[in-house]
């Protein structure tokens, strides 16, 4: 009896594993064969904004953005961005995104480090921070982490390579 029961014991959980093991490679095998049968779409493909139209919404909205200086607003949202320029919420997001191909924030961010940049070269006596709340962060680290993502330098490197140029 306690050699059935050892020679159970040991084959039991042997038994348990090959059929882990092959109900695993079965399931992964047919994960690759039916991948190919289905097809991601683009999240806006069956309605794309006309090219005409696009340019069109995207000029009022760098006029704006340029004239009014809504960037500036650290509490600005996509809906209140829209409703200035009489498109929907989701159609100015769908633009920014398909036609642009940024997001929303990434869109504001980019107006907002380009004044920075001005700022700090125009107005050397601010501070960055003071900058950065100027043009619309609410905090220093996210003025600083976005200053590098899309300069490729931080703030202080930035304003000492200003200063360079304009000490030659």
């Amino acid at each position: 009896i306690l050699n059935v029961f050892n020679g159970f014991c040991i084959s039991g959980p042997l038994s348990f594993t090959f059929f882990l093991y092959i109900s695993l490679a079965y399931t992964l095998s047919r994960e690759k064969m039916t991948a190919g049968l289905f097809v991601v779409q683009d999240k806006y493909s069956n309605k794309k904004i006309g090219d005409e139209y696009a340019a069109t919404i995207i000029q009022r909205l760098e006029k704006l953005l340029q004239e009014q200086a809504l960037y500036k607003d650290p509490n600005l949202k996509l809906n209140d961005l829209s409703k200035k320029i009489n498109i929907s919420g989701h159609q100015l997001s769908q633009l920014l995104n398909d036609n642009l191909g940024k997001s929303f924030s990434t869109y504001i961010n980019e107006y907002r480090i380009n004044e920075a940049c001005k700022m700090i070269i125009n107005q050397p006596n601010l501070t960055l921070e003071a900058i950065g709340y100027e043009v619309g962060f609410n905090a220093k680290s996210t003025f600083y982490t976005t200053f590098k993502k899309l300069k490729h330098t931080t703030p202080m490197l930035y304003k000492e390579q200003a200063e360079k140029s304009t000490n030659l």
